[in-house]
C-alpha cells in the first residue's frame, strides 16, 4: 500500500503552498463543490497560496457523481497535458470526481469498458491533494472512488488513487449544513462499526476504526448543534481514521444495502447508511457457526460487536441498535425508513435487486440471503 502525506489542523494552509512549491506545481487542476467552496471559506485562505499560478477550476457535477459527470468533465479540461497537479477541496463527491478523473487521465475513453470489467487503470503519476470540507466520507484516506451509471453504484480502486497528500482544515467544516453535518458524521461512525466487524480486519484496521467510533459517538452531537472547533477537529480526526479503516477492510453490508435507497429514492448516503448499521448491529450478533462468514469463527464476531456495543457506551451488543436509533433521533434524523420511502413491493424489489453486492454482502461477518435482508428493511 503506498504512502501519504497527511496533515490535520487550522495551520494547515502554509502546507499547501510548501507542497505545490515541493512538486514545482505551476498549472492546477482545481475541483470543488459548486458552493461548499466559497461558503466554507476556502476560496479566499487559498487564494494566496495559488498566487502566480495557472489554475483551471471544475465544479460541474452532481453530488454522487455519475458517469455523465466524468465523461463531460473530461471533455471541458480539453488538453491535460499542461497540468502538474489535481487540487481537490469539497465533500466525498468532489473528491472522488477528482481520483475518479486521476483513474481515467491516461484514457477517458476506457471508463465503460472499465466498469464493465476491462481489466486494471493505467498507473497515473500526476499528484493528487485532497481537502475535505466535512467530515464523514473519508474519502481523503482511501484508494476508490464512487461511481454511478444507470444509478448503480460501481467503486473504481486503484493503489495510485489513494490521495499523495491529505490535507484536513477543520475549520472548513463550519459552514456545514446541520443536517448534512449529520449524515456525514454518521458515515464516519458507521463506517469504523463496519471496518470493525468486518471479516478482513486486522489488528491495525480495528484499532483505526476505534478511534473512529468512539470520537464520532463522543462527538458527532456537538459538531451537529454547536460547531465548536474542539468538536469539529474531533469529527474531522474520526472521519480520516475512518477512511483508513474502510481501506484495509472496505465497508459492508449497510452500505452495499443502502446505495439504492439513495440512487433511487433520495436518502441521504449517511442517514441510509445509519439506518441499515443499526439493523444490522442487531441481526450480526446473533451470528451462528453455520452462517459465520469470518474465519475467526463466531465467538470472535460477537467478541468484536460486543466491543462495539462498549464503544457505543452500552451494556451489552443486544442494546447496540437502540443506542445508535436514539443517536439518530437526537441528531434529527428519521429513524424508520417509512417515514422516508412508501415501503411498497416495489421499492423492497428495488432495494433487494440492486442493494445485494456480493462483495460488500460478503464482508459481513454473518451471512445474509434476500429473505433475511427484506426482513430487516421492512
Amino acid at each position: 500500500m503506498r504512502e501519504q502525506q497527511h496533515y490535520q489542523g487550522d495551520d494547515g494552509w502554509e502546507k499547501v503552498t510548501g507542497y505545490l512549491d515541493t512538486i514545482s506545481a505551476e498549472n492546477i487542476l482545481l475541483v470543488t463543490g459548486q458552493s461548499s467552496y466559497a461558503s466554507s471559506g476556502a476560496e479566499q485562505m487559498l487564494s494566496p497560496c495559488l498566487k502566480g499560478k495557472s489554475v483551471t477550476r471544475i465544479s460541474n457535477f452532481e453530488v454522487n457523481p455519475k458517469i455523465e459527470d466524468l465523461s463531460r468533465l473530461f471533455d471541458e479540461i480539453g488538453d491535460k497535458s499542461t497540468f502538474d497537479v489535481i487540487l481537490a477541496i469539497g465533500g466525498g463527491s468532489v473528491i472522488d470526481i477528482a481520483k475518479l478523473l486521476k483513474a481515467f487521465w491516461l484514457d477517458p475513453t476506457s471508463i465503460h469498458i472499465h466498469l464493465e470489467g476491462g481489466g486494471q487503470l493505467p498507473s497515473c503519476e500526476l499528484p493528487l491533494i485532497a481537502m475535505p470540507t466535512t467530515a464523514g466520507s473519508g474519502s481523503d484516506a482511501t484508494s476508490f472512488a464512487v461511481l454511478y451509471k444507470d444509478k448503480e453504484k460501481y467503486s473504481v480502486e486503484a493503489d495510485g488513487l489513494l490521495p499523495d497528500f491529505s490535507l484536513v482544515i477543520p475549520s472548513l467544516l463550519k459552514s456545514v449544513p446541520k443536517h448534512t453535518a449529520a449524515c456525514t458524521g454518521m458515515d464516519a461512525l458507521c463506517q469504523g462499526i463496519e471496518s470493525y466487524w468486518s471479516i478482513h480486519s486486522t489488528d491495525e484496521s480495528r484499532q483505526l476504526a476505534r478511534e473512529a467510533i468512539e470520537l464520532a459517538w463522543y462527538w458527532i452531537e456537538e459538531a451537529v448543534s454547536d460547531g465548536s472547533e474542539e468538536a469539529l477537529h474531533n469529527m474531522a480526526r474520526a472521519s480520516h481514521s475512518a477512511g483508513r479503516a474502510i481501506n484495509i477492510t472496505k465497508t459492508t453490508a449497510p452500505h452495499a444495502v443502502s446505495y439504492p435507497m439513495t440512487s433511487y429514492f433520495g436518502i441521504t448516503h449517511g442517514h441510509a447508511v445509519g439506518l441499515l448499521t443499526a439493523r444490522f448491529l442487531q441481526y450480526n450478533v446473533g451470528v451462528t457457526k453455520e452462517d459465520c462468514l469470518d474465519m475467526r469463527g463466531p465467538d470472535f464476531v460477537i467478541c468484536r460487536m460486543q466491543e462495539i456495543a462498549s464503544m457505543l457506551t452500552t451494556d451489552n451488543s443486544g442494546c447496540a441498535a437502540g443506542a445508535l436509533t436514539e443517536k439518530l433521533k437526537v441528531l434529527g434524523l428519521e429513524t424508520r425508513f417509512e417515514d422516508l420511502v412508501i415501503m411498497n413491493e416495489q421499492a423492497i424489489n428495488i432495494i433487494m435487486s440492486h442493494g445485494f453486492n456480493p462483495e460488500r454482502v460478503g464482508n459481513n461477518p454473518r451471512s445474509i440471503d434476500q429473505t433475511s435482508l427484506k426482513k430487516l428493511i421492512t
